[in-house]
């Protein structure tokens, strides 16, 4: 299965060559699911992330792991008045090393707290073409997304079961980002899902209940990743969350760049820097990283400084 973030394209899978007239309906994944997979942002040079995601909207209610669960996320729509998210994460201190915390996000009646999915909303996702997929001829549905100078495209691969029931079988997802400004490919990564079920067992959604959860950390701009860590590489919006707080990052060190070309090029690096960042704090390390004034400066300006 392949996404891809300059344009959305979608493409699903059948073991058996499935006529092209028969895989041009919408793919569904069913009423709720369980999905296994792993998350790679080669432009952002951090290892891939291996997660599982459990989702069910008609219960109001989600859950997903990383790292076979170092890093454990709780969305409960139905929880209080407007719903809570509850992370579970090793968390390093001045005293404390790799301990374990529970950190809690309540829903407000302007953004109340809904569940979230690993897959892709296929609104707007157009079927595309057939194609072999590791061996698997697959169908290829396509979305294309863009605002101001970003422009991403999206794809998904899945495979459709015998007789072209639902719901249908995810096997990648892949986003490429094209800057139409600095006229190059600068984003790109991929989910690559594997063991998905349409079911799920209604008790993986109850979070540990002997653990104290507190306000999420410092900065507060950072709580909406923190709490909602597949977010931003689902969604099919060419503004993620993380371009969203270049603005934040710009304001608080006083950046003032000499051109839109270069703010552009600023905004690439510090999207990445905070990927990698988030990427790192959820492998449970001994060591944490933070956003600091080299987040929007190049690995080869940071190697030069130092």
């Amino acid at each position: 299965m392949w996404l891809l973030l300059a344009g959305f394209v979608l493409l699903v899978c059948a073991a058996d060559a499935t006529p092209v007239s028969d895989a041009k309906s919408v793919p569904d994944f069913g009423k709720m699911y369980y999905v296994k997979g792993v998350l790679s942002l080669p432009y952002s040079k951090i290892d891939p992330e291996p997660f599982e995601a459990w989702y069910d909207p008609e219960g109001n209610r989600s859950r997903i792991d990383y790292r076979n669960s170092t890093v454990r996320t709780f969305l409960i729509g139905n929880d209080l008045d407007y719903g809570t998210i509850h992370t579970i994460t090793p968390v390093n201190t001045r005293t404390e090393i790799q301990a374990i915390k529970c950190f809690q996000l309540k829903g407000t009646k302007e953004n109340p707290i809904r569940p979230q999915g690993a897959l892709p909303d296929m609104q707007g996702f157009e079927f595309e073409k057939m194609e072999n997929h590791t061996g698997i001829l697959c169908e290829v549905w396509k979305s294309v997304t863009q605002a101001g100078h970003k422009k991403n495209t999206y794809r998904l691969w899945v495979t459709r079961p015998e007789g072209n029931d639902s719901p249908v079988t995810p096997h990648r997802f892949e986003m490429e980002g094209f800057n139409t400004l600095l006229e190059s490919y600068n984003d790109k990564y991929t989910i690559d899902y594997s063991d998905f079920s349409s079911q799920t067992e209604s008790d993986i959604f109850i979070r540990p209940g002997e653990m104290t959860c507190g306000e999420f950390p410092d900065p507060p701009e950072e709580h909406q990743i923190l709490a909602n860590p597949i977010q931003d590489y689902v969604s099919t919006s060419p503004v993620s969350h993380a371009h969203r707080l270049f603005g934040p990052f710009k304001k608080k060190f006083n950046r003032q760049y000499k051109s839109a070309k270069e703010q552009e090029e600023r905004e690439n690096y510090f999207v990445h820097t905070f990927r990698r960042v988030h990427s790192v704090n959820r492998a449970g390390l001994t060591y944490s990283l933070g956003i600091n004034h080299f987040a929007d400066w190049s690995d080869a300006e940071r190697r030069h400084y130092h």
